[in-house]
């Protein structure tokens, strides 16, 4: 997911750092691999007697925009276990490139121990192997508490059974909106019934383009992991489950993506991607958006009005789907120290309000924890969106971004070449669908067996 991978991209190089405890922090040259220590994880591991053991990582660097609050819980981790230091990289990428370098990396044995997945990277470094399963590891450490996450975030980093990353960040796509601008224009705001005629009677409402104001500001169905959102209330389908079959010509598909289109040239409520620049939302001049709770933590600070959060709209059946990603941490193959690097990404995504990421992320405001009990605790945060009480129960009506499997980039290819027809209105919504079906079949055909246990 793009908004989750910004963050950690913005300003990632190959710079090594290492963070000191008390969150001072220093700049050293350290090998991925360097220090022997035992494999035991038991506290009474956490001693100054035991070997310094170093470890790597790529998920973030000290010019990512969630720093902070990474610096903070590698600090409370660092005071519990002296011994244990965590090397920040950076460099993460959630680009094919960076995926199939990643493969490169583990050829040669440089990969970090714990690295970034963003939701359908997973998959590609489960049927490459350079991921372990983290599912011995979980049934030893019940007190890390799996059930504490949503399923839907659990079930994206898994195959065969077992899981193989931990989400840090996840949710569905949900509605943002404009508080301010809906009272100015006293137009009521979404409810937890409304449905997508709602989105565009208000839309009509709030829409101004002589004075520059939208009333949504979305670029509609674009592949990639978001899919299920755009189609899914219609009752459409891009993939199924088993990623060789596609619904994307039924009855239902047709009626989103023309609805989607309609918001653009008949509605004329949505402007057309790229016939402007600049945030629309951010800067007050789009009453409604769209994204994932994440979204929030970048708005912080450069929004000067009111943003609650609203549930996903029903379809035109009463029928509520929204795709859901985000981004979860495994451990490679490559790592001579695994056993130490569970223990630290057991305490990073941990349950502890200083040690785990998340919960710095309740008293910093960087972040949104995907913990069930976390989000309990930032519900009463300053750093809290409008409406936040809906953002865990939508994990019900939430489905897995798909697809997930090695074939996505390849799909998501052919849906851009199609869309920029569509968008330029040369085929109609029937037939541009018509030709990514049979673009993608061959694609499909070749799936069979891909999530078969490793």
């Amino acid at each position: 997911m793009d908004a989750l991978g910004k963050s950690v991209r913005r300003g990632s190089t190959r710079r090594r750092f290492v963070i000191a405890g008390g969150g001072a922090m220093g700049v050293a040259l350290l090998g991925a691999c360097a220090g022997a220590g035992p494999g035991s994880t038991d506290a009474a591991g956490a001693t100054k007697s035991r070997a310094p053991v170093k470890l790597s990582t790529n998920i973030q660097s000290p010019a990512s925009t969630q720093w902070g609050a990474y610096e903070a819980a590698d600090a409370a981790i660092r005071e519990k276990y002296p011994w244990l230091t965590m090397e920040y990289l950076g460099g993460s990428s959630a680009s094919f490139e960076g995926m199939t370098k990643m493969v490169v990396d583990a050829a040669a044995g440089s990969l970090p121990d714990m690295v970034y997945a963003q939701g359908t990277q997973i998959q590609y470094y489960i049927g490459n192997k350079i991921v372990v399963s983290m599912t011995p590891y979980l049934n030893k450490d019940k007190a890390f508490d799996l059930n504490d996450f949503p399923k839907v975030a659990v079930d994206m980093y898994s195959r065969g059974g077992q899981v193989y990353g931990i989400p840090y960040d996840h949710g569905a796509q949900m509605l943002w909106y404009n508080a301010d601008l809906f009272k100015k224009n006293g137009v009521t705001p979404p409810t937890a019934k409304w449905t997508w005629d709602d989105v565009v009677d208000a839309g009509k409402r709030l829409t101004n383009e002589g004075q520059g104001q939208w009333g949504l500001v979305n670029g509609g169905p674009t592949a990639t992991w978001s899919m299920a959102s755009y189609i899914g209330p219609w009752g459409g389908m891009w993939v199924d489950d088993t990623e060789t079959k596609t619904g994307i010509t039924s009855a239902g598909s047709i009626a989103a993506v023309q609805y989607w289109m309609d918001l653009f040239f008949k509605h004329k409520i949505n402007p057309i991607p790229g016939s402007f620049t600049g945030n629309l939302y951010v800067e007050g001049r789009a009453a409604m958006t769209i994204g994932g709770p994440w979204s929030y933590r970048d708005w912080i600070g450069k929004i000067n009005f009111e943003s609650p959060i609203a549930d996903w709209p029903l379809g035109p059946g009463g029928k509520r789907v929204s795709a859901s990603m985000g981004s979860g941490y495994p451990i490679t193959t490559t790592s001579k120290h695994r056993d130490e690097t569970w223990l630290y990404e057991s305490e990073l995504l941990g349950k502890d309000m200083d040690r785990s990421v998340m919960g710095q992320f309740v008293k910093t405001g960087f972040g949104t924890p995907v913990r069930f009990s976390m989000m309990k605790e930032f519900e009463k945060s300053k750093f809290a969106m409008p409406n936040v009480q809906i953002v865990a129960p939508a994990e019900k009506y939430s489905a897995i971004g798909r697809p997930i499997s090695p074939i996505k980039p390849e799909l998501d290819k052919v849906w851009t070449e199609e869309r920029a027809k569509l968008l330029k209105q040369e085929v109609s919504v029937k037939d541009m669908l018509e030709t990514v079906r049979r673009r993608i079949q061959p694609f499909l055909d070749q799936n069979k067996g891909w999530d078969a246990a490793t």
